[in-house]
Order: structure tokens, then sequence, then C-alpha cells
């Protein structure tokens, strides 16, 4: 694989982009857009001195800081109980102070967002499409829906019958129903279950876009904002070489090793490496879905434009090369992809089980061991 370097040019259209960002909303207009903004942010502030009174009565019977507190002997035998309330209050009112003060700086910045997104005809909602539980990055889960099974919609495109796992907040969509847009850029919150699949990361900004047809299932993840080993059996790792695996480690079924050489082309991998370093894509069923961990209101002015950028570019380079895709193993070579590249296979929860319960049972076994080691010596 050819040696590819950072040329540290400039790019024009993404400075455009950052240009367009607005780099200052006023509190004026924050007020006009939204007056309960501020009334809820003062009804948070007060509830911080009741937040501060609940978790210093906590502190104080549990560890005795900043004070000791006596209790009544008719009281006392209620300790238990009395700690327990104390914490489930202070929890909530921290809770409800923060979300009510966070309020004000949430509207500004859907403003901004609104405003970035008017310029560039990009339609905004506070609270967008919901992605579909499809893949890596979205919590899937083991288990294929049962148009999976039986090979997919005409377009191979999943039906999935469970919903979203996560949230959809600050999106910007473009193309496509409200339900199914064609291209969306949101900050995706997990809101599944406790016994729900879970995704590497409970919140992080993303990038929807849609490709002529369904392709290979592949995972591009980068080795900058932490690995996915707990997640796919390193023998599905394709090896790229040069600047590639120093920055990405590249997933792709079994057996389909040449149709992501066919796809991840030079112009694709320099795309990936210029703009992409930062992020993991995950190419799934129709769909690429690019993930940012900078998902916070400070990070907006410079990867909203980027993602975007990247949108523009990877539709071209991936997207070209998609369209001429065909896959010999699929009943359908031109419109589907056969069972055996639609999923990367995942490593099984059984093992880490198993290790979990072997290093627990070696800490218990440990002492009676030496025990009866030193007894026998």
């Amino acid at each position: 694989m050819e040696h590819w370097a950072d040329t540290g040019t400039v790019d024009g259209r993404l400075a455009q982009l950052r240009a367009d960002f607005p780099a200052r909303i006023r509190w004026t207009e924050v007020r006009d857009q939204d007056p309960e903004a501020f009334r809820s942010a003062a009804r948070g502030a007060l509830l911080l001195p009741l937040a501060i009174l609940a978790t210093v009565a906590w502190t104080s019977l549990t560890v005795e800081i900043p004070l000791a507190v006596t209790l009544p002997g008719w009281i006392d035998g209620l300790r238990g109980l009395l700690v327990v309330a104390l914490l489930f209050t202070a929890l909530l009112l921290w809770i409800f102070a923060v979300a009510l003060l966070s309020l004000p700086a949430d509207t500004r910045r859907a403003i901004a967002i609104r405003r970035f997104g008017d310029r560039h005809g990009l339609a905004f909602q506070r609270l967008g499409a919901a992605p579909p539980p499809t893949g890596i990055l979205f919590a899937e889960g083991p288990v294929a829906t049962p148009s999976a099974r039986r090979g997919g919609t005409r377009t191979g495109r999943l039906q999935p019958t469970v919903t979203s796992r996560f949230r959809a907040e600050f999106a910007l969509t473009d193309g496509g129903t409200f339900g199914d847009p064609g291209l969306q850029l949101a900050v995706a919150t997990y809101t599944g279950g406790k016994n729900d699949p879970k995704g590497p990361r409970g919140a992080f900004r993303y990038l929807a876009t849609r490709m002529p047809r369904p392709l290979p299932h592949l995972m591009i993840d980068s080795l900058r904002n932490g690995r996915l080993r707990a997640v796919l059996p390193g023998t599905q790792r394709l090896s790229l070489e040069g600047d590639v695996d120093r920055h990405f480690a590249v997933y792709v079924p079994a057996g389909y090793e040449r149709d992501a050489l066919q796809l991840l082309t030079p112009d694709v991998l320099v795309c990936l490496l210029d703009h992409g370093r930062r992020w993991d894509v995950e190419v799934v069923d129709d769909r690429v879905f690019v993930a940012s961990t900078r998902s916070r209101r400070c990070s907006d002015r410079t990867e909203i434009p980027a993602l975007l950028r990247f949108a523009e570019l990877i539709g071209t380079e991936l997207g070209h090369q998609a369209s001429t895709y065909t896959d010999p193993r699929a009943r359908e070579p031109r419109t589907q992809v056969a069972a055996a590249g639609r999923r990367l296979r995942r490593r099984s929860g059984v093992w880490v089980a198993v290790a979990i319960a072997a290093a627990v049972a070696a800490m218990l076994a440990f002492p009676h061991v030496l025990g009866w080691v030193l007894d026998n010596t």
C-alpha cells in the first residue's frame, strides 16, 4: 500500500463552511427566541442551594464531612433509610438544577446550528429523527431482523422492528423523509434500557449519509479515540499498511477483503487520512455513519462544518465506488449483499464472562491454596 503523508494544504471549502457558522449568538436573541428559557434557569438557580444542602446533609451522615451529626435516638434507628432518601433527593435536585440552568445555553446552541443550516439548505430539528438500531455504533445487537435473514428488501436495506436506542438532538437533515433522511448530522445520546445492546459510546456526534446501493459491512476504527478490539475480533482486521494502519483499524467480514479493497481505493483512503483521522466510520447496508467524540457545544463550530465537508467528499469518492460495486455471491449482485457480508462478526460475551468468573475464582481460591502450600512445606 502506498505511503500517504499529510500535505498540509488548506481546504477552501472547509474554511468557507467554518466561516458560515455563527461566531456569536447574543443573549438578547436567546431571550427573543425562547423567553421561558431564562425563567427556567432562574428556577434551576433556586434549586442549587437545596441541592447543596441535601449533599452536605448526606455526607455529614455518612462520612461526617464537613461535620458530624448526632441524631436523636428515635431517628437514629432510621439512619439507613434517611441516608438513602438524602442521596436520591440530592441527585434529583442536582439533575433538575443543571438541566434547567442549561436551557438558555441549549437555546443559544440551537439558534447557531439552525442559522448555519439555513445558509446551506439544511433543515434543523431540536429533536431529530432517531437513528435506527443498525450496525455497531447504534447498538444493533447480535440478532438480525427477519428481513435481514431472508436477504433484505429489494434495496438491501434492513427494516428494523425495534425502536432506536439513541436520541438525536440538534439535528441538521437534507433529503429523504423525516424518519429516513438522506443526510443527518446530529448528537446521539443512548436511551436504551439496562438489558438492551450497548454501542461503543453513550454519547457522540454523528453524520449519516446514504450510498447508491447496499455495501458490505465495514468498520474503520480511528486509533485516536479508543479501539474497538473489545467488540470486534482481530481475525476480521484488514491491514492496509502505511499511514492507514497507523491511524485506523479496518474490519471486514471474512471473505470480503477484496471487496473492501475495491471500495477503499487510494482516493477514499486519502479522504479519510486528510479529513477523518479523529472519527470512526461505519459502512452498513446503504448507509455511512461517521462518529465523532467531540459532541459538546464548544466543538460545534469546528466539527459540524468538518463533518459536512467530509460528507461531500466521501459521498463523491465512496459513492462512485459503490455505484459500480457488485457482489457475485448475492442472489441479485447489483442490488444486494450476500448474508456473509452484511454484518461483521462480534466477540462473544460468553468468553468475557468466563474470564471474569475465572479471575474471581482465582482470587477467592488464592488464600486457601497459599495456606495449603505453607502447611505442606
